[in-house]
């Protein structure tokens, strides 16, 4: 949002300088527009044909002041988007999101006709916004607060009777507030009489508690898949949930559309000069995303990828007692690829033992960076050259002061462009793909 409004206050500079031209042309063109009405009067036909061709010069400067302001304004606007026509191939899956086209609207007397309405909650509505801009459509009116004693408010602003209703609302710290908000909000819609109501979870609270470790503990990812339909939800559209198997534990009448958010991470390494890459993963269980990312890399060019793995040893949670690496980083750059960061100690750790073993540096992507409690110091201690998370969870500006060696991308078009597909009744498998464009 500041960058936007740098780039308008930029962008408005040529008009503010080209002012007193124009108004000095607006004086000369009063001027001479009455010399001409004198000279007509006295039959100077010659002086007021001259007259003429002066306002003519005058107007076409005018218009000329005006048309580099707006070329300039253009300029700025496109490099804010960041989804600039040049850039974009109509190949790209996602063309029409990163192009910000309307989303299609339904046609009276169709089968399938109801209008998409967006809501977001206040666990991260700026990237709500977000998503809303690549839709080109704008956000559902909803009001949230909390009453005296903490219990959630809520009151949807506007009617959404018949609608295909979106709440774009992750559940992440503080985890019960923001999941309770998502469940008032599913079950307002429900009692409203939405015709479907797709909740958007870009972050999966609870999702590491997704199978019981010993006696007397709850499989919490299970439970809230239940909480969710409960209350009516039709459609459940997440972004690389910890455990893929997740997706089952809602049932059949709710499809869970799990993206992966790589994509994005894929595009944003292949800008960087790497050195004979390792795709690294921090535990067996992220194999498979790591082998992913390996192949994104591959099929955009760049042969020579290997993959490693580490295996850590826990003495308690958040604690790790010990790491072997299974492959060889000798003289590569490594790119340690997981969901989620959250206090950056297994992270960290990986980090040192991979320079242990001659790594020349180390990269991380992870899709949600949780950031708890000491994590953003020990990313700065570490040996780590950049740490990349999404915008599937909100932070503080704030946070790149305090960590450099962070740095954010927006996951916004890919979810918007889920939702496009999901509305307008297509196929969502050409999101999943890590082939090049082609």
């Amino acid at each position: 949002m500041l960058a936007s409004r740098s780039g308008l206050k930029l962008a408005a500079a040529p008009f503010a300088a080209a002012t007193p031209a124009l108004r000095a042309f607006s004086t000369r063109a009063t001027t001479a527009s009455s010399a001409a009405a004198a000279s007509s009067r006295f039959g100077w036909r010659q002086t007021a044909d001259n007259n003429r061709k002066r306002l003519a010069m005058i107007f076409a400067g005018s218009a000329a002041l005006f048309a580099g302001g707006l070329a300039v304004n253009n300029s700025f606007s496109s490099r804010i988007s960041q989804c600039e026509t040049a850039t974009v191939s109509k190949e790209d899956p996602m063309y029409r999101s990163k192009e910000n086209k309307p989303v299609q609207k339904p046609h009276e007397g169709e089968p399938h006709h109801e209008e998409i309405t967006v809501f977001a909650g206040s666990a991260n509505r700026k990237l709500a916004e977000s998503i809303c801009e690549h839709l080109g459509t704008h956000l559902g009116k909803v009001a949230l607060g909390r009453f005296a004693d903490g219990e959630v408010s809520l009151r949807i602003q506007e009617s959404i009777r018949g609608k295909d209703v979106y709440l774009v609302q992750p559940t992440s710290p503080p985890v019960n507030e923001n999941l309770m908000e998502l469940l008032l909000m599913i079950s307002t819609c429900r009692r409203a009489s939405a015709k479907r109501i797709t909740a958007v979870v870009p972050y999966y609270g609870y999702a590491r508690q997704d199978r019981k470790m010993s006696s007397r503990v709850p499989i919490s990812a299970a439970d809230v898949a239940r909480l969710l339909e409960t209350m009516g939800v039709d459609r459940v559209v997440a972004v690389d949930l910890h455990c893929g198997q997740i997706q089952g534990f809602f049932g059949p009448r709710v499809p869970v559309d799990n993206l992966e958010a790589q994509v994005i991470g894929l595009e944003y390494f292949l800008t960087k000069p790497l050195v004979k890459p390792v795709i690294v993963s921090p535990d067996a269980g992220g194999v498979y995303r790591a082998r992913k990312f390996q192949e994104g890399l591959i099929n955009h060019g760049i042969e020579d990828v290997a993959i490693a793995m580490l295996i850590k040893q826990r003495d308690r949670p958040n604690q790790v007692a010990r790491m072997d690496l299974v492959g060889q980083v000798a003289g590569s750059d490594c790119i340690i690829v997981d969901d989620m960061i959250d206090t950056a100690g297994t992270l960290c750790e990986a980090a040192r033992e991979l320079k242990k073993h001659g790594a020349l540096r180390v990269f991380a992507f992870a899709t949600h960076g949780l950031l708890s409690g000491p994590a953003k110091a020990r990313i700065q201690a570490s040996p780590l050259e950049e740490v990349i998370v999404t915008d599937s969870i909100q932070h503080n500006p704030e946070d790149s002061k305090e960590c450099p060696k962070l740095t954010q991308l927006s996951i916004a078009v890919l979810i918007a462009d889920a939702i496009r597909r999901i509305h307008q009744k297509e196929s969502l498998h050409d999101l999943f793909g890590v082939s090049p464009e082609a």
